[in-house]
């Protein structure tokens, strides 16, 4: 989910980041109190606002007017202005760049900063960030003066770093990023501009993230970050994904019984990878039993092997359910607990797929 400036600066403000003086408006009535200067944002969610005309100065309150009348109802870069934030114009001495979110290559979090910040940023430093090592306010300090920071700076902006930081994870945010940081004059942080985009999954959590590809083994993973080393291994192993997708975080069986039937209703599937390893609270045995009644409604009945690698609360119930199952109506599982790891799951499934006729 992508939030709107003015919902991620609320967000900056819980975690102590200070933010410009503002207020929003829906009416050109009602312009606030904040006495000019001010900036008028447009709050749409497109990037490149103020080159699409939605970022606007006001010295005058007559200039304050004839600007909200100009930004509302426009369409910025598609997007139809209904909201606009009006925040006090800061006098800037310099701007930064700060960002938290995940990199695929480096399979971990990172931190983006850089020592030119504002419109049109095109590089930045990228540092990975190990998320189980404790880490404090100076971790991100020595990382600023290795980057480049002034001195004199290094210290107010790790502070900020830091607490982008909390945000970020407290938040279960995918990007959390300050463009630009501004210090003024007087030496003040702020941060001008706030672009936060939150999992889905953690806040509409029977929403479920779906990406089709072009394979022929179906897949239901657990565990954001180990789902996609799975895909991978699954890969390596000469196999080929037909979706992406995941349900970690112990949902109800409703949600898993319809993610599976979206999973195997697609056609030319040769075989099905139920993958995840060892949980700590999500009720196996309900997870899977979602995921039978999912099975149970897919026409034509599959008939491919289904290799199932799972391991947590209820695990062995969850099996030997399976077990009945699958001599009673036909079904091909193939189960694996915590003896067998995933990779090892990966290479079964790669196997018995390229043996299914």
């Amino acid at each position: 989910m992508n939030l709107p400036e003015y919902e991620g600066a609320a967000l900056f403000e819980k975690y102590g980041i200070p933010v410009p003086p503002h207020h929003l408006i829906s009416d050109v009535s009602n312009v606030g109190s904040i006495a000019p200067p001010v900036v008028l944002k447009a709050q749409v969610l497109s990037g490149d606002r103020k080159k699409a005309g939605g970022i606007l100065n006001a010295t005058t309150d007559a200039e304050v007017i004839a600007g909200v009348e100009k930004l509302l109802g426009a369409s910025i870069n598609g997007e139809i202005v209904e909201k606009i934030l009006v925040a006090e114009k800061l006098s800037i001495d310099k701007e930064y760049y700060l960002s938290f979110s995940y990199d695929t290559d480096y399979r971990s979090p990172v931190l983006n900063v850089s020592v030119d910040g504002g419109s049109g940023i095109e590089h930045a430093h990228t540092v990975p960030i190990d998320i189980i090592a404790p880490f404090d306010e100076s971790f991100f300090k020595n990382i600023l003066e290795t980057v480049g920071f002034p001195s004199e700076d290094s210290e107010s902006v790790s502070r900020i770093a830091f607490k982008l930081w909390q945000c970020f994870i407290g938040e279960y945010a995918l990007l959390a990023e300050i463009n630009p940081l501004i210090k003024t004059k007087d030496g003040t942080f702020f941060a001008a501009d706030a672009k936060v985009i939150l999992d889905d999954e953690k806040v509409n959590p029977g929403e479920r993230r779906f990406i089709d590809m072009d394979g022929d083994i179906a897949i239901l993973a657990s565990g954001g970050g180990a789902s996609l080393l799975n895909i991978d291994t699954l890969f390596r192993a000469g196999g080929k994904p037909a979706n992406y997708t995941e349900y970690s975080g112990n949902p109800p069986r409703d949600v898993v019984k319809e993610l599976t039937e979206r999973v195997l209703s697609k056609k030319g599937l040769k075989g099905c990878w139920v993958v995840g390893g060892t949980a700590n609270f999500t009720d196996i045995f309900e997870t899977l039993s979602g995921f039978v009644e999912g099975l149970r409604a897919v026409t034509p009945k599959p008939t491919y092997p289904i290799v199932i690698r799972r391991d947590g609360p209820r695990q062995e119930e969850a099996f030997a359910m399976l077990r009945e199952l699958g001599e009673k109506e036909g079904y091909d599982f193939h189960l694996y607990g915590r003896e067998t790891d995933m990779a090892e799951s990966a290479r079964v499934i790669a196997r018995l797929t390229s043996e299914h006729t």
